[in-house]
């Protein structure tokens, strides 16, 4: 595949920022279902946690005042659909040789022409994706930025663990479906387990360290859980089933995760 589009590369900025998104409006509506079962997993778990019903309208109401002092996000413009051809992208970047150096490592990839270059990576990843309007949903995101005027560069490992660009909001789609994922698993394990013998969701673990560790926490986890949580993509996309195919077929997933919480007591 190739398409003419270093001519269009001038509508992202020198930097690598994408030209100022417009809002999308439906992405309130969008996303409400998503944050309606998050709201709803919580709850759950809480009130199996022993929380009565009006200690969780006094909880809810006192959090809901904390938060008018957090500034407002600006509206999401990052679809769930868009969200998850990043994910496809970046997957096939980190994973087919054609597209790594010698070290390994991604690739920085042309936009177009000499092959491998990124139009090339879209259309092996995401072929029904338009390339150039993908680049610019990806540096939007703080996915990828531009190396220079027609080089691709790749700087995040996930679409959810990617910072963002300053003024704009995440993939609200893809943060509310993954967090869901994980109060899922947890849902699952104090209700819906069959048996408390043995464990069916990922384990925990946690201990007060000295705050100095906490960077080499988050390195280790990086570096073992992605090893992991490869191994499981890989395992899944060979046995992965389009929707359309019939609902006999089910959402499921893993995650690795570092938690770090303020103010426990020894």
């Amino acid at each position: 595949m190739t398409i003419n589009m270093v001519s269009d590369v001038s509508e992202l900025e020198s930097d690598g920022h994408a030209a100022k998104p417009t809002p999308n409006s439906n992405m309130d509506a969008s996303v409400l279902p998503s944050a309606h079962l998050l709201l709803h997993r919580v709850v759950r778990i809480l009130r199996g946690c022993g929380i009565s019903t009006s200690q969780l309208a006094t909880l809810t109401e006192k959090v809901l005042k904390e938060s008018d002092a957090l500034p407002k996000a600006p509206l999401g413009t990052i679809t769930a659909q868009q969200g998850l051809a990043c994910c496809d992208v970046i997957l096939k970047w980190r994973r087919e040789c054609r597209f790594l150096d010698s070290d390994g490592q991604a690739r920085l990839l042309p936009i177009d022409g000499p092959s491998p270059s990124f139009a090339e990576l879209v259309s092996t990843a995401a072929p029904k994706a338009n390339p150039l309007e993908l680049l610019r949903t990806m540096v939007q995101l703080g996915v990828v930025r531009m190396a220079d005027d027609s080089v691709v560069e790749l700087i995040s490992e996930s679409v959810v663990a990617c910072p963002g660009k300053e003024g704009t909001a995440i993939a609200t789609d893809i943060v509310l479906e993954h967090v869901c994922g994980f109060l899922g698993s947890v849902e699952y394990n104090v209700f819906d387990k069959p048996s408390r013998a043995r464990g069916k969701f990922e384990r925990a673990c946690y201990a007060r360290v000295p705050r100095k560790y906490v960077p080499v926490l988050e390195q280790l986890v990086s570096n073992r859980g992605q090893e992991f949580v490869d191994v499981i993509d890989e395992w899944l996309a060979r046995r992965a089933t389009p929707a359309s195919e019939g609902n006999e077929s089910i959402l499921v997933g893993a995650g690795v995760y570092v938690f770090a919480r303020e103010g426990l007591g020894n």
